[in-house]
């Protein structure tokens, strides 16, 4: 018995298996290229409905950028779509080209055919049923039968070709009706793409503006503030209760987040829309809770208010010294419920939130200070 060489058999047995597994893995390539589509679809769908004014930045963030991968998607469709109907369109102007220039030539094969009709039907020749009669050269004869058999084979010959242009004809008209419908079915693919990139492009707009006006209004409100940060520390520091303690001990536990057990209680209740730090060059120096105009504010903690009127940027404002070198700051009210002096409870209402100063939206902007800088007040609340 003959063996067979090892090294061929491997090779052929590798071969085999990527024959099979290259279905296979184009399968799973496939699903797994659709799972990563519809999981961008349902990002960029997401994306579209988010709420601008109660989504948190880094919400707003990746809404833009998702938005911004939806328009690229959708224009990598639209351009798709609309080659292909070019391409759909060329091929039906050759057909309808072709489609005409048959109906010319059948139409001219039609005329010829009349034509040789009506020239035998006005001129009969009885030659042609037996010119044998008339011709006493047999050799006459013999010419006249062959031009009959050459006339009526040219007739043949006509109606033959006729009857497959028409043939031709049928397939041209058959070929320009699907390339119309092939046309028709790209045009209205363009006209899909080309609506669902024009709400992409409308929505990533949309949250484009929110976030540049979110940015503008941050920017404005940190200059404004900025600039007078200075006499608002000092006022703070000025009003404010004397710590027991040195008021470095109490900004330091503040800065290392360890006050927690600080008693304070959210005064609004909302999403975060904005959180402390840095943003956009900018230091925020609170946190955004989202609410609506008229919505009650709450004091955090039992104080005193120390300021209660309009500041740059904050728009209305009210300062509550809590005691120990620790204030809280309610920005952008809409109207304020206590004035300068008041004793107030936690809890109690104090004011109520809204749109004043540099604000994109309804919201309060609510600060912890410590020897009147600014500390994250998520240091602070439960």
């Amino acid at each position: 018995m003959r063996l067979i060489p090892r090294t061929p058999l491997v090779a052929l047995v590798a071969v085999l298996v990527l024959s099979l597994a290259s279905p296979a893995s184009a399968t799973t390539a496939t699903k797994e290229r659709q799972r990563r589509d519809a999981a961008r679809a349902r990002k960029a769908q997401i994306a579209g409905k988010i709420d601008a004014l109660r989504a948190s930045d880094d919400d707003l963030n990746r809404a833009v950028q998702a938005m911004d991968s939806q328009v690229l998607r959708e224009q990598a469709r639209s351009d798709a779509a609309h080659q292909a109907l070019e391409a759909a369109t060329t091929q039906e102007t050759a057909a309808n080209a072709r489609l005409q220039d048959t109906q010319s030539k059948v139409s001219a094969m039609r005329l010829q055919v009349m034509d040789r009709a009506v020239e035998s039907y006005i001129h009969p020749s009885e030659a042609r049923a037996n010119p044998v009669i008339t011709i006493d050269d047999l050799g006459e004869v013999s010419r006249r039968a062959a031009l009959m058999d050459e006339v009526a084979a040219r007739d043949r010959d006509t109606l033959d070709k006729l009857n497959a242009t028409k043939a031709d004809l049928s397939n041209d008209q058959q070929t320009a009706a699907r390339a119309r419908q092939l046309a028709e079915a790209r045009r209205q693919l363009e006209d899909q793409t080309l609506s669902e990139l024009r709400r992409a492009r409308s929505e990533k707009e949309r949250l484009q503006g929110a976030l540049q006006a979110r940015i503008q209004d941050y920017q404005e409100e940190a200059d404004a503030v900025g600039a007078e940060e200075a006499s608002l520390s000092n006022l703070i520091r000025s009003k404010e209760t004397p710590p027991p303690a040195s008021r470095d001990s109490i900004a330091s536990a503040a800065s290392n987040g360890r006050v927690s057990a600080a008693g304070l209680i959210w005064p609004v209740s909302g999403p975060v829309t904005s959180g402390f730090g840095y943003r956009w060059g900018r230091l925020h120096a609170g946190i955004d809770i989202s609410c609506g105009i008229g919505t009650p504010v709450h004091a955090a903690k039992a104080g005193t208010v120390i300021f209660s009127g309009q500041m740059s940027g904050y728009g209305n404002v009210e300062i509550v010294d809590h005691g120990g070198g620790f204030s809280t700051l309610y920005a952008h009210l809409s109207r304020l419920g206590t004035s300068e002096g008041t004793q107030v409870g936690q809890g109690q209402v104090i004011a109520y939130s809204g749109n004043t100063g540099h604000s994109t939206g309804p919201h309060l902007h609510f600060e912890t200070r410590v020897g009147g800088n600014p500390q994250d007040p998520t240091n602070y609340l439960p």
